[in-house]
C-alpha cells in the first residue's frame, strides 16, 4: 500500500512539466548580519500553469557569503556577492545575493576639544566595507560615557556642557569606534 502511494505521488510530480523557475525575490541585498529572507521558487510551465508539487533543491554559489536551507531560507554569512540557485530537475534559476556589511568605521577628529557652553558640533564618521569601499547609506549611533560633560543632541551633534574629558562611542551596525572629547573652561566667562 505504501509503495502504491509513493508511486502515485512520484507520477503526479513527474507529470508536472517545468519550463522555467521564477525566483522571488529576484535580487537580495543584506545590510546587516542578522538578516534573513525566504526565497520562493515558482516552478512554471510555458502555458502559465504553476507546478505546485515539484520538489526544489536550494544551493548557493559561494557558501562563505550566504547560506540557504533546504526550504529556501537565505541567511548572510560574510560581506560579498554570490548567487542563490533553485533547481527542479534539469531546470534552474539564480538570484543575485549581495551582503554589504560595515567592516570598520573611521571618525575625524579622533580627539575633539570644545569650550564649555559652546554650540553643538559634528564629527565626520565614515563607514567602510571589507573591500575598503565607503558606504554612505548607513546611520551612526552615538552615546556619551558622561552626559554631564557632553550630550548627544539633534542629528548626532556633540553639545559640551561641563569641563572634563569623556568618551563618545560611535557605532554603525556591528562596527564601533570611540572619540575622546575634552571640554575646556571658557576663559572669557567670568
Amino acid at each position: 500500500m505504501r509503495t502504491l502511494a509513493f508511486l502515485s505521488v512520484l507520477l503526479l510530480c513527474a507529470c508536472e512539466k517545468i519550463d522555467f523557475i521564477d525566483l522571488v525575490p529576484a535580487d537580495v541585498v543584506f545590510k546587516s548580519p542578522n538578516g534573513q529572507t525566504w526565497m520562493e521558487a515558482k516552478c512554471m510551465a510555458r502555458s502559465g500553469a504553476r507546478a505546485t508539487r515539484t520538489p526544489v533543491s536550494w544551493s548557493v554559489v559561494d557558501p562563505t557569503i550566504a547560506a540557504v536551507t533546504s526550504k529556501g531560507l537565505l541567511t548572510p554569512v560574510a560581506d560579498g556577492e554570490t548567487e542563490v540557485i533553485a533547481k527542479a530537475g534539469d531546470v534552474e534559476a539564480r538570484a543575485t545575493v549581495q551582503v554589504i556589511y560595515v567592516d570598520r568605521i573611521e571618525v575625524e577628529p579622533k580627539v575633539l576639544t570644545l569650550k564649555e557652553g559652546e554650540q553643538s558640533t559634528h564629527v565626520k564618521v565614515r563607514a567602510f566595507r571589507k573591500s575598503g569601499k565607503e558606504l554612505t547609506d548607513r546611520k551612526a549611533l552615538y552615546s556619551s560615557a558622561d552626559r554631564k560633560i557632553v550630550q548627544i543632541v539633534g542629528d548626532n551633534a556633540l553639545l559640551p556642557l561641563d569641563v572634563g574629558t569623556t568618551t563618545v562611542k560611535i557605532q554603525v551596525e556591528g562596527a564601533t569606534t570611540s572619540l575622546q572629547v575634552v571640554v575646556e573652561p571658557d576663559k572669557q566667562k567670568k
